[in-house]
């Protein structure tokens, strides 16, 4: 069984005159958000093997509160990434690795939920989790619109 959680980061500021977007933080509405999530996170038992996320300071201010305990591995190119980018990587995971999250922006990261799960995934909220999950034994024999939704986390 391989379990994918998606997560959009938390709320982020718009940033101060001239500053670039990856640099922009989270707002405090957005802190208290990944704090809730992690205790959901760990209440539901979704303790990820492998954590992926983007390099832009709100994404990675969001990884950091949900998964204080991991090694977080830091991927620039989940900035803004495209959800066909974004699966690949996924695909030519680990297979030691049995769950995985990525935290990553919209619309990517949306997109990407919409096409793996079998039910409709419309835009993810700031904070939200998609968890899919498939019954192989590669990351690379996940299929799109095949992925069971087994939870969808709000913050």
């Amino acid at each position: 069984m391989k379990t994918l959680l998606l997560i959009r980061h938390a709320e982020a500021g718009w940033g101060d005159f001239g500053q670039n977007d990856i640099e922009r933080t989270l707002t405090s509405r957005g802190l208290m958000q990944a704090d809730d999530m992690a205790k959901r996170l760990k209440e539901k038992q979704l303790v990820p093997d492998r954590v992926c996320s983007s390099t832009a300071i709100r994404a990675e201010m969001t990884a950091q509160r949900l998964f204080e305990h991991h090694a977080i591995q830091w991927d620039k190119s989940l900035y803004l990434a495209e959800p066909d980018m974004m699966l690949q990587q996924i695909k030519a995971a680990d297979d030691d690795v049995q769950t995985l999250a990525i935290v990553a922006h919209n619309p990517g990261i949306s997109a990407l939920a919409d096409a793996l799960s079998s039910e409709s995934v419309h835009g993810m909220a700031p904070c939200t989790v998609a968890v899919l999950q498939w019954d192989v034994q590669q990351w690379s024999d996940i299929k799109q619109g095949a992925g069971e939704l087994s939870a969808y986390l709000q913050a």
